[in-house]
């Protein structure tokens, strides 16, 4: 597996995440996948690998972009700035590079599920705070099934949302994976709330991710994630995160047979540190996807706010 030639660069964050790993592939191209976010210790992490590999950012080609978070793309602009490399990404992650949160569409989304204004207001602080490390970008936009080459490697692309709308993996015939967030090792990827920037509909974030995972499940070679180790062992990763997804969302439903629940209430009772702790905005994506699940599936009813057991409904 022609590998040498791709070498990962770690930059730390000062997101909750921990470091992001993009990568060099150093061919007939020079090509960076995913570049980290905008800060000046991301820049000289990045010149200080090129360096190591002879090169400076002027030697740059092509940056391929997995999504539009900030540790991903947050410097791209910079770096095609001085080296007038290329920008590839999905168009489904166009707000995202546009610095355009859907302020209203998240403010409108939380205040109909009676998200108490605190926590909405801090949501939106935090969307504020993330603002710095990212600068506006339109890169070119590249579709599920077409290629990218560095030179010797070709890479298919491929649409793989539930994490971001506009997710990508590039994946080689020699099993080389460039998964972004997808697919983690040491934790479970959020399938975040968003929102389709051509209807401004929310997506069903966490059945996206559920079909992402059951197609990554299939590749075999590495994947090289955006944060922790490569994993060779992909089926079993992935089925591990699959399965631990069936277990919250049974859990879920057993609660609800107790009672009704609002998302937020719903959240408090089964995440209450998370929320103490700041991270209501994961806590409730990740709650909202198991609903959405089970309304999909007949098995949650929601009116209003309220999430019913649509099983407890049909035995009344």
């Amino acid at each position: 597996m022609p590998i040498e030639n791709i070498h990962p660069i770690k930059i730390a964050t000062p997101f909750a995440v921990g470091e992001v790993y993009c990568y060099l592939i150093n061919e007939e191209k020079k090509v960076l996948v995913d570049c980290g976010q905008k800060a000046e210790n991301s820049y000289e992490l990045v010149k200080k690998q090129l360096k190591s590999q002879g090169l400076v950012i002027a030697d740059l080609d092509e940056i391929w972009l997995s999504h539009g978070h900030p540790d991903h793309f947050g410097q791209a602009a910079r770096l095609a700035d001085e080296s007038g490399a290329d920008v590839y990404g999905h168009v489904k992650e166009r707000s995202n590079f546009a610095n355009y949160e859907n302020r209203e569409l998240f403010d409108e989304f939380f205040s109909k599920h009676m998200v108490p204004k605190d926590h909405r207001s801090f949501m939106i602080e935090q969307l504020d705070w993330l603002q710095q490390y990212q600068q506006a970008i339109t890169p070119s936009w590249i579709e599920d099934g077409e290629e990218l080459t560095s030179g010797e490697l070709t890479f298919s692309v491929k649409h793989s949302p539930g994490h971001a709308p506009g997710h990508l993996t590039f994946f080689s015939k020699e099993g080389i994976i460039f998964g972004g967030d997808n697919l983690l090792e040491h934790i479970s990827t959020n399938a975040l709330i968003n929102f389709d920037p051509d209807t401004g509909e929310r997506n069903s974030s966490l059945l996206q991710y559920r079909e992402t995972l059951q197609w990554i499940r299939t590749l075999e070679g590495v994947v090289h994630p955006g944060h922790g180790k490569f994993i060779r062992n992909i089926s079993k990763v992935a089925d591990h995160h699959l399965s631990e997804h069936r277990k919250r969302y049974q859990k879920i439903q057993s609660i609800l047979k107790e009672q009704p629940y609002s998302l937020y209430e719903l959240s408090l009772r089964l995440f209450p540190d998370a929320v103490k702790k700041g991270g209501i905005f994961l806590v409730l994506s990740e709650v909202i996807g198991y609903l959405d699940w089970g309304v999909e599936e007949g098995v949650i009813r929601q009116e209003g706010e309220m999430f019913f057991s649509e099983q407890d409904s049909i035995k009344n």
